[in-house]
């Protein structure tokens, strides 16, 4: 039985590949593994199962240097947003097949649109499990601060966005003072997530120090835009202790981070308007409560000194009739005094004219008138039986004269 060696079963299945796959051909797939290499990009692809989610095909693709270049240019940053892994992505090819090698894809051209409705699709699914989580409105809920002054800036260092923030910030036409702290993140790419979510954690700790957080970034495209619909980070965001404002560069579009956020605006200098706008109307509340302040300061001032000068001008008026009542009870009490004390002494000399009835009534003489007699001994007059004894001589007065006689005898 004849046998082929390896490279000549090879060389067969490249010819083969060849003769059925003469033309690129365009291919759905999602990027497992992407790795780099003297700026080439080797892609692992592969597609899944619907249902179990398990890997049913896998190959190898590649993207060569000059290829990128050519596609960069073409796709400016957009393409190094769509070529991440776990991106699904609709892929134009070359089939290719090395004896040494083996099977490979050779990577001409990507679909931007498809990957576009791809994020489009995960960012509805992310916003409606926000929305059934009540995350949506949460941090919105956030009373902010009444002076926002002390800002925590999450933005790449190199961003024109945030030279733009800071210009505006610092040249405000009010002089109002800002302190910034930046908290450099990735603005695009693989690593935006993971660093945002860092220096909010690191923020976080050191809450105290800040008014308001915002992230800010420079305009971008459409695809630049899904870098910011994640959910952790939209749900770390909606969480956050801080207001969070957002002014990520984009027009038209809202990603989930500015859905979840308590302010969002299209442009970093929007983000820098606001700021400064919400001072000035802090500022001016400040100055209307200080006239209101002042205002009715000045009518109380007024009123009390209105109730002053009425108060002297009634006062004589009030002083003379309340002058004229005190004498008028004066003069009721003194003449109740002299009624009552003329009564009293009416009183006193009927009492005082039964007393001398009753003193006359008493009297020897008026007693003698009556029929009665006093008789005395030695001067005194005799009370009781015991006082004399016989042979005594007493003195016996009568109204019309004096008679002595002899006592005989003495009954007990």
């Amino acid at each position: 039985m004849e046998s082929l060696t390896l490279y000549e079963l090879n060389e067969y299945i490249r010819q083969v590949v060849i003769l059925n796959f003469g033309q690129s051909i365009w291919v759905t797939c999602e990027i497992s593994q992407l790795n780099y290499s003297r700026g080439h990009r080797y892609l692992e692809l592969i597609q899944k199962d619907e249902s179990t989610e398990s890997i049913v095909a896998r190959m190898g693709a590649v993207l060569w240097a000059g290829e990128h270049a050519r596609l960069r240019k073409k796709h400016k940053d957009s393409l190094e947003t769509v070529l991440m892994e776990s991106n699904q992505v609709r892929l134009l090819v070359n089939v290719d097949f090395h004896e040494r090698f083996g099977l490979k894809l050779m990577i001409k051209d990507i679909d931007l649109s498809y990957t576009i409705g791809q994020f489009a699709e995960r960012r509805l699914q992310i916003i409606k499990k926000l929305e059934s989580e009540d995350l949506l409105e949460v941090n919105g809920s956030l009373d902010l601060p009444v002076a926002l002054q002390r800002i925590a800036i999450i933005s790449s260092e190199t961003a024109a966005g945030l030279a733009d923030f800071r210009a505006h910030i610092e040249e405000n036409e009010y002089g109002y003072d800002y302190r910034m702290h930046l908290f450099p993140a990735a603005m695009q790419g693989a690593q935006l997530v993971p660093e945002i979510m860092t220096q909010l954690s690191i923020i976080k700790k050191r809450k105290s120090e800040f008014d308001v957080v915002v992230i800010i970034r420079g305009g971008g495209s459409k695809i630049d835009l899904s870098d910011f619909d994640h959910y952790e980070l939209g749900k770390m965001i909606a969480t956050f202790p801080l207001p969070v404002f957002t002014g990520i560069g984009h027009e038209i579009d809202e990603s989930v981070v500015d859905m979840v956020s308590a302010k969002s605006f299209k442009t970093p200098t929007a983000v820098a308007d606001y700021l400064v706008r919400h001072n000035l109307e802090t500022e001016q509340q400040i100055l209307m409560l200080e006239s209101e302040s002042l205002q009715l300061a000045q009518k109380i001032v007024r009123d009390r000194r209105q109730e002053l000068e009425n108060y002297q001008r009634f006062l004589p008026i009030l002083a003379a009739t309340t002058l004229e009542r005190a004498s008028n009870a004066l003069q009721q009490i003194l003449f109740s005094v002299k009624m009552l004390f003329a009564q009293a002494i009416n009183h006193k000399e009927r009492e005082l004219a039964h007393l001398m009835a009753l003193i006359q009534t008493a009297k020897p003489e008026n007693i003698l008138k009556k029929g009665y007699s006093i008789t005395y001994k030695n001067g005194h007059p005799i009370k009781t039986s015991g006082e004399i004894k016989v042979g005594d001589v007493v003195e016996t007065h009568v109204q019309t004269g004096i008679f002595e006689s002899q006592v005989s005898k003495i009954k007990k």
